[in-house]
């Protein structure tokens, strides 16, 4: 069994630059397969175009993650205007048996942008 969680892109500290998270946790020994196809998503008008995107494949032990804690992968983008989202399309094998989902995380306008300013 796996658990796949996609976090809301946030600014990466100290760099000019945003992330997208996926975070996840297999029980040991792990997944034999488990494939992350990770994307930032930037909205175009009405429309989500991908900004940027990535493959993760991870094998056994590259999957476990002990007790409530996770593994995670990022993919990063220069800081830029406009309204962001991270999507991944991920799927497990494990025992001759394939689960596989869609995530979407909120939305977040500006994650580079402060949220909070101190004068």
């Amino acid at each position: 069994m796996c658990t796949v969680v996609v976090d809301t892109p946030a600014k990466v500290e100290n760099a000019d630059k945003m992330a997208g998270t996926v975070r996840f946790r297999c029980e040991n020994p792990g997944a034999e397969v488990l494939t992350l196809k990770t994307r930032l998503e930037k909205k175009n008008g009405e429309q989500w175009q991908t900004a940027v995107s990535k493959t993760f494949t991870l094998r056994g032990g590259e999957t476990f993650a002990a007790g409530l804690k996770y593994q995670v992968r990022t993919i990063e983008l220069n800081c830029a205007a406009g309204t962001y989202r991270t999507v991944v399309d991920w799927s497990r094998v494990s025992r001759k048996n394939t689960k596989s989902d869609n995530l979407v995380s909120g939305s977040m306008r500006e994650p580079c942008k402060p949220l909070i300013r101190i004068n």
